[in-house]
């Protein structure tokens, strides 16, 4: 493996080109951040990794990110040698835990997520963060799929499918749970109930909605925790850090999503880091492990 992350040559991705050069006064030390990295995790990286994150930069450091995180909290990664399967494989307790890593972009046409718009205020584009994310997970369960086929992944192993929302504008910006949260689970907008006569408030409540629409009017699964067909999802993690806007402490932003019907449960606690989700019975459960 090469020594550093970046070469001299210029790559199609010009955000590569941009941290290499530091070419904005806002970057700071992003580029030292990403070779930091690189010398962590290149023990470990595909053989092609380095020209793919020519063309994606986001993606690869992002992937290279997790790495570096589930090292940082003693997981045993394994190198990859042949590029095949899920982008990080790690072991726990002598069982497998893969890991596929995307970073969706804003999308195309009516359903894409719109820019930020400094001068003017603007509704949070709910659904269709919703439906980017919900996206990524049906495309990576199809993954997930011909992985097992081809018996890379067995019976008895865990699968995680992590979600970076860095390029997804208005994403952190959920006005009650994160939206990986609302992607999974059949959580609607939050209701408040008032007394007529008092003008008290007497109860409030999240609506039940199992599914967004695209701008054709087509349904999206947001309940897909809730449904068998999906229970070789273990969990789904989420972050919103790029190299630029990334936390003082790795993995404190995190959130994990336990899925209730998976047919290989993660324990509770298994990643001490960010903040963990999970259901009990009717309630929403949710853990910090930030302090």
């Amino acid at each position: 493996m090469d020594s550093s992350f970046f070469s001299s040559e210029q790559a199609d991705d010009p955000f590569y080109n941009r941290i290499r050069d530091n070419l904005n006064p806002d970057y700071n030390d992003a580029c030292d951040f990403v070779e930091v990295m690189w010398q962590k995790y290149a023990p470990y990286a595909e053989p092609e990794f380095l020209t793919k994150a020519k063309e994606d930069s986001h993606a690869k450091t992002w992937e290279m990110y997790l790495g570096c995180l589930f090292l940082d909290f003693g997981f045993s990664l394994q190198e990859k040698i042949k590029g095949e399967g899920p982008d990080l494989h790690l072991l726990w307790n002598d069982r497998s835990i893969w890991v596929e890593a995307t970073a969706p972009e804003s999308g195309t046409g009516n359903n894409a997520v719109p820019e930020y718009n400094y001068n003017e205020v603007s509704e949070q584009p709910s659904d269709q963060i919703i439906l980017r994310f919900a996206s990524a997970i049906q495309e990576k369960f199809r993954k997930y799929k011909s992985y097992k086929s081809k018996g890379i992944i067995t019976a008895d192993d865990f699968y995680i499918i992590a979600i970076n929302g860095g390029r997804i504008c208005y994403s952190l910006l959920a006005s009650t749970h994160p939206y990986i949260v609302l992607s999974v689970l059949p959580i609607g907008n939050l209701v408040f109930a008032f007394d007529k006569e008092s003008g008290k408030l007497v109860n409030s409540f999240h609506q039940y909605r199992d599914a967004v629409t695209t701008a054709k009017g087509s349904p999206v699964r947001t309940d897909i925790f809730m449904n068998k067909d999906y229970a070789g999802i273990s969990a789904v993690l989420y972050s919103h850090m790029n190299v630029v806007n990334r936390p003082n402490r790795i993995g404190v932003e995190v959130h994990i999503v336990h899925n209730p019907l998976a047919d290989n449960k993660l324990p509770q606690g298994i990643f001490p880091f960010g903040t963990e989700w999970w259901v009990s019975g009717n309630e929403l459960i949710q853990k910090s492990y930030a302090e």
